[in-house]
C-alpha cells in the first residue's frame, strides 16, 4: 500500500495525521488507533510524513493563488477553477450566487473579453 492509498484509507475513517519535521502525530476516534494501525504508521512514517508535506505545500500555494472565476466559452456557464486540484469546473450561471456572476464580469473586464 502506498502513502497516497494509506492516508486514504485513514480519512475514510476518520482518522487525520499531521506531519511537524519529522513527527507524525494522529488525531483520531477513541479507539481507532489500534496496535495493528501503530505498526503501519511506523512501517510507512517516512512516506507518510514527505506526502504530507507535498499536500501542504501544494494547498499553500492553492491559497496564495486563490479561486479563478471566469465566464466559460459555453454560453450561460461559469467555470470556476479549483486552486487545490488544478481542475476546471463548469457550473450552470443560474445555479451561481451573485457574487459568483460579479467575479466572472471583473476577470472579463480586466481581460478586455467580450461576451
Amino acid at each position: 500500500m502506498n502513502a497516497s492509498d494509506l492516508l486514504a484509507e485513514l480519512r475514510e475513517r476518520d482518522i487525520r495525521l499531521e506531519a511537524d519535521g519529522l513527527v507524525l502525530h494522529v488525531d483520531a476516534p477513541a479507539g481507532a488507533v489500534t496496535e495493528e494501525l501503530r505498526a503501519v504508521l511506523r512501517e510507512h512514517k517516512g512516506a507518510l510524513i514527505r506526502h504530507l508535506e507535498r499536500e501542504r505545500k501544494r494547498l499553500e500555494e492553492a491559497d496564495r493563488r486563490g479561486l479563478v472565476i471566469k465566464f466559460s466559452r459555453e454560453r450561460g456557464y461559469v467555470s470556476l477553477h479549483d486552486p487545490t486540484t488544478g481542475e476546471w469546473h463548469e457550473v450552470p450561471a443560474s445555479e451561481c450566487p451573485p457574487w459568483v456572476l460579479e467575479d466572472a464580469r471583473a476577470h472579463r473586464r480586466r481581460r478586455g473579453e467580450r461576451r
